[in-house]
C-alpha cells in the first residue's frame, strides 16, 4: 500500500518548545532532496545527522530556519534504521582483503529482526528491487566484488593478482604525448605505456582488450582522455580485468602518481550554456572541454576496469581523479570499475546523465562518489571506503563517501541541465577511524552542499568520524524544500528495534506505521534519564502523553492504544530525554 500525505510546514508548540515538521506531498517530485531506506550506525563523534540552516531563508518561507538533517532522516523520511550492520571485516586493515558483506543476522537483510527497510525504486530499466540495503546482500546472491578488485596497499603482495599476465612478459608499447585520429585496438598480446597525454580524438575509437596492462608514466603524469566524439571501448571481463596503474616499481607505487581515465561527453550540463553550444572546459590540467545538449551521448563501454595510484592535485580544487566523467551520456555503459588508491576523488561527474553499477573505491585520500555541475544520473550497487591518511602532497585526506555540489561558484545555477539530481541506491559507505576521532580523513558518509538535489537510498553509513548525512547551506535546502516531494513506498523490512543513542541526536522509532488500533514508540536510554512521549495531530494539537518520569538505562516502550473516535490521519511524536529529542511521523489507518 502506498501512502502520500498532503501537507505544508507544520510548528507545534507546546510551552517553550517547539518542533518543525516538514511532511510530504502528493505533489509530483522534482529537483529535492530524499534519503530513505539507509542504515547508519557508528558515525561520531558529533552526530549522525547534522546540518541546519546558517539563517532563514528567503527564496522558500515553508521551510523555515531550524529544519535540518535531523527532520530530514527522521521525520520526512521514516525509513530510516539505526543499528549495528555487522560489517567489521570491511574496515581498514593492512594487506587484507576486505569483506563487504554485512554478517549473518545483520539488520541490513530484510526479515532479520524486521529490519532491512529498502524502499522502492523506479521500475525504468536500470534500477533493481533489493530487499536489503548497503551494496552486496547476503547469501545466496552473488557477491560480485569478488575476482577482479584488488586491495593490497603496498603492491607488492601477490603480483599475479596485482597484474594479472605479468610478468609473462609481454612487450610494452609506448605512447608518448600522441593524439589518436584513427582507431586502435591494443591487443591483449602486448602491454602498454602512456607517458604524458593520450588523447582519443573526435570520430575515433581506442579498444582496449580484456586482461591489458596500461602503465601510465608517473614523471610525467601519464593520462589517457577521451574528447567529445572519441569512444574508448575499455570492456573487460571479472578473470581478465583490464587495468591502468602506474609505472613505478612494485615497492615504490603511491597514491597520486598518475593521471588516470579522463573522458568528455556531449551531454548537458550546468557549467556552460551546452545547450546553446557554448562548452566547459575540463579540470586538473585534462586540456580538454566538455558538454552539449545530447543526454544520450554514447563515449564508449568500461567494463572492468581498475584505475590504482591515480589523481593529482595539479591546484587547489583542480584535481585529476581516478575517474573523471565530464558529461556523459546514457550511451556510456560505466560498470564494474574499481578506483583503488588514488588522491583526490575515486569517481566524479561533471555534469551529465551517465549511469553507474558496480563500483568499488578503495582507500582514496578525498571522496569516493563526487558530483556538480548539474549530474542527473543513476548509480546502483557501489563501495566506497575511504583512506584515513593525507596524500603525498600533503594537501588532500581522506574525506566523505559521498561529496555533492550542484554547482560550486554559483549554487542555484540550472542552465541547460537542471540542478544536480542524480539517484544513488545500494551503497555501502565505509568511513576509517584511525587518524583520530575528528578530521583529517573519513568525516561524513554523505555531504549534500552548495545547492545540490539527489536521492540516497537503500545504503550503509558506517563508521565515519562525524556524521552520517551532512546538509549543508541555505541554497541546499531551499531547493529541497520549494517543492513537495514524495516519500519512496516501502518494499520490505519493518521498523528497527535498535536505536541509536549516540552522539547528538537521539532517536525512537515506533510500528506498525501504517497503524490501524496501537502503535509501539520504542526508544533506548544510554543511562538513566527523565523521559517523556508527546503525539500531536496535524493541526498541532497534543493527544497523547506518555511517562515524564526518572527511566533506568535501556530499552522501552510506550505503546499508544487509540480510542475510536481518534480519526484517521497523519500523527507527529516526540520522545523528550535529557535535553536531547527524536520526532516522527505516523499515519492512522481505519
Amino acid at each position: 500500500m502506498r501512502l502520500s500525505v498532503t501537507s505544508g510546514l507544520q510548528t507545534f508548540r507546546r510551552g517553550a518548545a517547539a518542533v518543525g515538521i516538514l511532511a510530504l506531498s502528493a505533489g509530483a517530485a522534482g529537483a529535492q532532496i530524499v534519503f530513505d531506506g539507509n542504515l547508519l550506525f557508528g558515525n561520531s563523534a558529533t552526530a549522525t545527522l547534522a546540518g541546519q540552516f546558517s539563517g532563514a531563508p528567503t527564496a522558500a518561507p515553508a521551510c523555515a530556519a531550524g529544519f535540518n538533517a535531523v527532520q530530514l532522516g527522521t521525520v520526512q523520511y521514516t525509513n530510516n534504521s539505526y543499528a549495528d550492520p555487522l560489517l567489521t571485516g570491511a574496515i581498514y586493515q593492512a594487506n587484507v582483503v576486505p569483506d563487504w558483506r554485512p554478517a549473518a543476522g545483520s539488520p541490513a537483510f530484510g526479515g532479520n529482526a524486521g529490519h532491512g527497510k529498502a524502499v522502492d525504486l523506479p521500475n525504468d530499466g536500470f534500477f533493481q528491487d533489493r530487499c536489503y540495503v548497503g551494496g552486496l546482500g547476503p547469501q545466496p546472491e552473488t557477491d560480485w566484488t569478488q575476482g577482479w578488485t584488488y586491495y593490497d596497499s603496498l603492491g607488492t603482495t601477490r603480483q599475479d593478482l596485482h597484474l594479472p599476465g605479468m610478468p609473462d612478459p609481454r612487450p610494452l608499447a609506448t605512447y608518448q604525448n600522441i593524439n589518436l585520429y584513427q582507431s586502435q585496438t591494443w591487443s591483449a598480446d602486448s602491454n602498454y605505456r602512456i607517458n604524458g597525454q593520450l588523447r582519443v580524438k573526435d570520430q575515433t575509437t581506442l579498444t582496449i582488450a580484456p586482461g591489458v596492462v596500461v602503465f601510465q608514466e608517473r614523471a610525467t603524469i601519464g593520462t589517457l582522455i577521451v574528447e567529445r566524439g572519441g569512444k574508448l571501448i575499455a570492456d573487460g571481463t571479472a578473470d581478465k580485468v583490464i587495468i591502468i596503474t602506474t609505472d613505478a616499481p612494485p615497492d615504490s607505487q603511491v597514491t597520486g602518481s598518475i593521471g588516470g581515465i579522463v573522458i568528455h561527453g556531449r551531454a548537458t550540463t550546468n557549467a556552460a550554456n551546452a545547450c546553446a553550444g557554448d562548452s566547459a572546459a575540463s579540470e586538473g590540467g585534462a586540456a580538454g572541454f566538455y558538454g552539449g545538449n545530447d543526454d544520450t551521448d554514447n563515449s564508449g563501454i568500461l567494463r572492468y576496469v581498475r584505475v590504482e595510484y591515480a589523481g593529482r592535485e595539479i591546484t587547489p580544487n583542480n584535481e585529476l581523479n581516478s575517474f573523471t566523467l565530464n558529461a556523459l551520456g546514457t550511451g556510456t555503459k560505466l560498470e564494474f570499475l574499481q578506483a583503488h588508491r588514488g588522491a583526490d576523488d575515486s569517481f566524479e561527474f561533471f555534469g551529465g546523465a551517465a549511469n553507474i553499477r558496480y563500483i568499488v573505491g578503495t582507500d582514496n585520500t578525498d571522496d569516493g562518489l563526487d558530483w556538480q555541475m548539474g549530474w542527473h544520473g543513476k548509480a546502483q550497487f557501489g563501495v566506497i571506503r575511504t583512506s584515513a591518511t593525507r596524500a603525498p602532497s600533503g594537501t588532500q585526506n581522506g574525506d566523505k563517501g559521498i561529496e555533492a555540489d550542484n554547482k560550486e561558484n554559483d549554487e542555484d545555477n540550472i542552465t541547460c541541465s537542471g540542478r544536480s539530481n542524480p539517484t544513488v541506491s545500494h551503497f555501502t559507505f565505509v568511513g576509517d577511524k584511525r587518524s583520530g576521532p575528528s578530521f583529517p580523513g573519513s568525516s561524513a558518509a554523505v555531504h549534500l552542499r552548495r545547492g545540490t538535489a539527489g536521492q540516497v537510498l537503500n545504503s550503509i553509513l558506517y563508521n565515519y568520524k562525524t556524521t552520517g548525512l551532512l546538509v549543508e547551506g541555505n541554497t541546499t535546502y531551499q531547493a529541497h524544500c520549494s517543492g513537495s516531494p514524495v516519500a519512496p513506498a516501502l518494499l520490505c523490512g519493518g521498523t528497527a528495534n535498535v536505536p541509536l543513542a549516540e552522539g547528538r541526536v537521539f532517536v525512537a522509532r515506533g510500528a506498525p506505521n501504517p497503524f490501524r488500533n496501537s502503535f509501539v514508540i520504542r526508544f533506548a536510554l544510554p543511562h538513566a534519564a527523565r523521559a517523556k512521549v508527546d503525539v500531536f495531530s496535524a493541526d498541532g494539537r497534543l493527544v497523547k502523553s506518555f511517562g515524564g518520569g526518572e527511566l533506568p538505562a535501556g530499552e522501552h516502550a510506550f505503546t499508544w492504544n487509540v480510542e475510536r473516535a481518534t480519526p484517521s490521519g497523519v500523527y507527529f511524536y516526540r520522545v523528550l530525554t535529557d535535553g536531547a529529542e527524536a520526532t516522527g511521523k505516523i499515519v492512522r489507518v481505519e
